[in-house]
């Protein structure tokens, strides 16, 4: 009795796993090129380019999200 109730448990789960996943937009892939980038040791980069992968898009294109303290992003 014991098996056929994890049998049946164990089946139920597998089929409920599917139903559950999400459905997420293509990831976009983009670049963002920082011009004459300054380290904190005073040296200074003409261009740094980070390559950043995303899924979905920006809820409103006049705001950015950047975690780097040298670069801030303008008011939205």
């Amino acid at each position: 009795m014991i098996r056929l109730c994890a049998a049946l448990l164990a089946a139920l789960v597998s089929m409920s796993v599917p139903a559950m996943a999400a459905d997420f937009p293509a990831p976009q892939d983009g670049e963002w090129i920082a011009k004459d980038f300054k380290f904190h040791s005073g040296e200074v980069m003409p261009e740094l380019r980070l390559h950043y992968t995303t899924v979905g898009a920006r809820p409103d294109s006049r705001c950015w999200c950047c975690t780097a303290p040298a670069a801030r992003p303008p008011a939205c």
